[in-house]
């Protein structure tokens, strides 16, 4: 009996790892994109990016970023997080 409550705890903890987990490319961008404003979607980028990487951007690489998203957000966001990976903003999580 002790053993099967080991066992349900080890999956339980490990059905919750992912809750944990820093978010993908595509669920930032997602989220940024749901902000209804740019001043808003703006801010969002620097909590992703925060999130996701630990770091701050700087006020000109948050700019780029916003100016990015603003000129392509009705791509979607996994294409919108592909460029991104390819472009010189990638260097930001590395």
């Amino acid at each position: 009996m002790k053993r099967i409550r080991v066992l349900a705890c080890f999956a339980l903890a490990m059905t919750a790892v992912p809750a944990l987990a820093k978010p993908s490319a595509v669920e930032a961008v997602s989220a940024v994109l749901s902000r209804p404003t740019p001043v808003a979607r703006k801010v969002e980028i620097g909590r992703q990016v925060a999130r996701m990487c630990n770091v701050t951007l700087s006020g000109d690489d948050l700019n780029k970023a916003s100016a990015f998203v603003e000129a392509n957000r009705g791509k979607g966001a996994a294409w919108v997080a592909d460029q991104i990976s390819k472009s010189e903003l990638s260097y930001v999580c590395d």
